[in-house]
């Protein structure tokens, strides 16, 4: 059985075959599978003296479960929110529409929008369920879909973290010293970037459409409504610094955009023509820097250049621009979709970023990664320099039957 676990490799053998110290770490991944016992093909999970080796394979099992729930679960939301977001356009000019700003925002009525997002969608899906509760029925749903997503693809909710709390715990309890330490580059942080990024395109979405039933109402002069977005702006610059540390290029351009398109809301409600000018530098330095990296990383941000410059003309006074999904941001998504069911090979670029390639699986076409830019993929079946194959990830989910 030592041979089967090729325990020698993990453990330094007194003569006698005893284990007396740990030779190596164990690397994430680095154990292929749990052996079974040669003679009687039971499981040897439940032997102590391999209990080491089995926790690490366990461990490296949910994190694979993890990678595939973080796409499966994406995608579809992804889809959704474009349709929906569609479906309130073409509801604008529409005699239901006139209706609601006409009683929403009657004469010299004072609204007042501030504080986090969600206290900011329960006061606007207040009002606007007095008088239509179909409006904003399929976004809220979808916002509540994203919301339970993104809670449970924390870094806080990934199985080496949950272990690591595990570990300093029991150490706390015992008052022991040591840590549990590992490569914080097998923490999935492309979910939870993907879901603030949807949350804040959809909220965004929600805000532009309160502001415009404000702005369709009977003298509407007379009322006033007041916005104060700053902890909006707030995630969107989290968004950004989050994506700059992990390496994805898309989540910085969407959180300019955001950022440029709040400043640009919540400009059209200041009266104060300094606080005017501060946003409308703010939302121009932003857009300016999603365009830079639009130019420099025309493969990573595919189909976001209409959006980009949509936006920069809202700062310029224009209406809000509601993004739909161009065929290129489908066709992407689509992908993303298949890369889960296809055939195939996978690897890691240099940055430890999951990615595979079709068909044969060989690398016949040099390319970048979709996530930081990295060079990828290859030519005459040799790979580009720092790809690394991930067998181990293309065994679990072949395993998993995806």
């Amino acid at each position: 059985m030592d041979g089967q676990m090729d325990f020698r490799r993990h453990y330094n053998m007194d003569d006698e075959g005893r284990p007396v110290s740990i030779a190596s770490s164990l690397e994430p991944f680095s154990i292929d599978d749990i052996q079974k016992c040669a003679t009687c093909r039971g499981s040897l999970r439940n032997l102590a003296r391999y209990g080491r080796l089995v926790r690490r394979a366990l461990l490296d099992e949910a994190t694979k479960k993890f990678i595939v729930y973080l796409n499966q679960s994406y995608i579809p939301m992804a889809q959704a929110l474009p349709t929906a977001l569609s479906e309130l356009q073409n509801s604008e000019g529409t005699p239901k529409t006139a209706n609601i700003a006409r009683h929403l925002f009657h004469s010299k009525v004072q609204v007042r929008i501030e504080g986090p997002p969600d206290h900011q969608n329960r006061l606007m899906a207040n009002h606007i369920n007095k008088y239509d509760k179909q409006r904003w029925r399929p976004l809220l749903a979808l916002r509540d879909r994203i919301s339970t997503y993104r809670n449970k693809v924390k870094v806080e909710e990934q199985p080496y973290n949950q272990v690591r709390n595990m570990v300093e715990g029991a150490h706390r309890r015992n008052q022991a010293l040591g840590q549990f330490d590992f490569d914080e580059d097998i923490l999935q942080t492309k979910g939870h970037l993907q879901a603030t990024s949807l949350l804040l395109r959809l909220d965004t979405a929600l805000l532009a459409d309160f502001i415009s039933l404000s702005k369709k109402a009977p003298g509407s002069s007379e009322r006033i409504l007041s916005v104060n977005l700053a902890e909006n702006r707030k995630q969107s610059r989290t968004l950004i610094n989050e994506a700059i540390s992990s390496g994805r290029v898309l989540q910085q351009v969407e959180g300019h955009i955001f950022l440029a398109q709040l400043c640009a809301l919540e400009r059209q409600s200041v009266a104060d023509p300094a606080k005017a000018e501060t946003l409308l530098q703010e939302g121009t330095e932003s857009i300016d820097q999603a365009q830079s990296l639009c130019d420099s990383h025309s493969q990573q941000i595919r189909g976001l250049a209409e959006e980009v410059e949509g936006t920069r003309n809202m700062l310029r006074g224009s209406t809000y621009y509601t993004p739909v999904t161009s065929e290129e941001r489908a066709a992407v998504l689509s992908a993303m979709a298949r890369e889960f069911r296809g055939t195939g090979h996978w690897y890691y670029c240099e940055n430890g970023h999951p990615f595979t390639i079709g068909e044969c699986g060989g690398a016949m076409q040099l390319s970048t990664c979709p996530e930081c830019g990295a060079r990828v993929g290859g030519q005459h079946h040799q790979t580009a320099a720092g790809v690394t194959r991930a067998s181990d990830l293309e065994n679990g989910l072949r395993e998993m039957r995806i």
